[in-house]
């Protein structure tokens, strides 16, 4: 569980949990620097903890740079490399070499944060992707159309649904009861999940992914006591 600043709208929160669908993991946490080698690109890492940089598809073979500003660490089995600054300037540049042969240009700002994750993604794989997911936007209208159907308790006429009250294990500060089904091309649960502690609980949908799950939303991520919220999640079909 994670804190929340708020309850964010219920649109915003429904293309939020298409996005992830639509990706290969459920999160990307850390500074994305997509661009090409001809590029700066710029970041901002942790002044006093060492920083993880990894090349998106590919292994870190070499950092250069000036002496005496940073060090680095090199994660051989991943080909990840983990910087920690050195100097007390508030900005320095790298040269990240790769396996593939190129060199790709960082100005990093320093700052007194935790530890951060850097990708760094070639953009010409990054419009290679894009294409595919685009090509993908029929998958991602089913998936929406399952969440709406779960949302105002309707069934479409390709889907069965099913009423049930099925207690699910979960948590022990939370009771979370399978209330409804939905049964077709993917398969769709809502949930009713309480607060069953005595304490304020904040939720976060990440920790109700699991294998198959293509989506989920959480209407209210924050509880106090006895409070109670519906889950939905969609998942592949039966026969996915």
């Amino acid at each position: 569980m994670y804190p929340n600043s708020g309850k964010p709208a219920i649109g915003t929160r429904l293309a939020l949990t298409l996005l992830l669908a639509s990706v290969a993991s459920p999160l990307f946490a850390g500074q994305l620097l997509e661009g090409s080698p001809d590029d700066a690109l710029i970041a901002t890492v942790s002044r006093k903890e060492p920083n993880l940089i990894r090349v998106d598809g590919g292994k870190i073979r070499r950092i250069h740079g000036v002496e005496g500003e940073f060090v680095v660490s090199a994660d051989r089995e991943t080909g990840a490399a983990y910087l920690k600054p050195t100097t007390e300037e508030p900005q320095f540049s790298v040269f990240v070499a790769d396996d593939a042969g190129r060199h790709w240009k960082l100005l990093l700002h320093t700052a007194d944060i935790p530890a951060e994750t850097l990708v760094i993604r070639d953009r010409s794989q990054a419009r290679s992707e894009g294409k595919a997911i685009l090509a993908d936007d029929s998958r991602l209208g089913a998936i929406r159309r399952v969440m709406l159907a779960l949302a105002r308790d309707t069934e479409p006429e390709d889907m069965t649904a099913r009423n049930t009250l099925e207690i699910v294990p979960l948590w022990n500060e939370a009771r979370l009861i399978l209330v409804r089904t939905l049964d077709g091309a993917l398969f769709g649960e809502k949930y009713q999940l309480t607060n069953v502690s005595s304490s304020r609980m904040v939720l976060d949908e990440r920790e109700l992914y699991r294998p198959g799950v293509l989506a989920v939303m959480v209407d209210s991520l924050e509880l106090e006591p006895g409070e109670s919220t519906d889950v939905l999640v969609v998942l592949e079909g039966r026969d996915g």
